[in-house]
């Protein structure tokens, strides 16, 4: 009984923690501005107007073997990477970030990463929400909303990986941005998968990104999940979990000193 309690007056204490950080990261991305918060919705959603102006208006881009037309193909795969462009980016410099909090409490390091997942990940799945509704519909919108969170949960992994490389190699606060741009060019997010050359189409078994896109169409445009993507992309979070939390584990007592 004393054991319960006191894992729950922790799992209180963490969970209490981790909203003033929240607070903390929702008012530290907007302070000074006019809107404050509402900013974090209104960035992602002139975004997705952005793109869509550009390729509905400007380009006219036209897919005719594409259901819903081009424009719906790139912001189901563009709005979930933009997402994670900006987990990833956020994760490598978040404990940098929180280095003040961290040396003059007894904030417990694990938690910090979670805040770019978590605050980034709730404005992205909104904004993808009611785009898969406009596009698609309540079902694509349901499947959208169940996308995101498993994207959400898939990451966890990589963004404790980059957060404790990031600390420790500083020089990939560089290079990821880089690196991110050119996979995103080598994932079918601009063009749809046809559009590669006969002897590439072996990059798409290979690349979890793209198997990423692949679930984020079904699930968004209501049609059944793919169940060879599904399961690579679970077998490689398993794959990357266990380097992650050793890695993490051995390196959390050296961080004070890095910081």
């Amino acid at each position: 009984m004393f054991i319960q309690g006191s894992t729950r007056y922790t799992l209180m204490r963490y969970g209490e923690l981790l909203r003033v950080l929240l607070v903390r990261e929702a008012a530290a991305r907007t302070s000074g501005t006019t809107l404050g918060a509402i900013w974090m919705l209104v960035q992602p959603a002139l975004q997705v107007a952005a793109f869509w102006f550009l390729l509905q208006v400007v380009l006219r881009v036209r897919y005719p073997d594409l259901p819903g037309g081009f424009t719906q193909y790139f912001l189901i795969g563009m709005l979930p990477w933009l997402m994670l462009n900006e987990i990833l980016i956020r994760s490598l410099s978040v404990l940098q970030e929180y280095s003040s909090i961290y040396e003059r409490t007894t904030l417990p390091i694990g938690l910090i990463p979670l805040l770019p997942p978590i605050v980034s990940g709730a404005i992205y799945t909104l904004i993808y929400f009611v785009v898969a509704a406009l596009l698609s519909g309540i079902q694509g919108a349901l499947g959208a909303l169940g996308f995101m969170v498993f994207l959400i949960f898939w990451l966890a992994p990589l963004v404790y990986l980059m957060a404790i490389l990031g600390l420790f190699i500083r020089d990939l606060a560089q290079i990821a941005p880089f690196a991110l741009t050119m996979m995103l060019y080598l994932t079918p997010i601009f063009y749809t998968p046809t559009a590669l050359p006969d002897y590439l189409h072996w990059w798409l078994n290979v690349n979890p990104f793209a198997q990423l896109m692949i679930v984020a169409h079904a699930c968004a445009d209501g049609s059944s999940l793919p169940l060879a993507s599904f399961l690579s992309l679970i077998l490689l979070w398993f794959v990357l979990a266990v380097p992650a939390w050793f890695l993490f584990k051995r390196a959390a007592p050296y961080v004070r000193e890095a910081l």
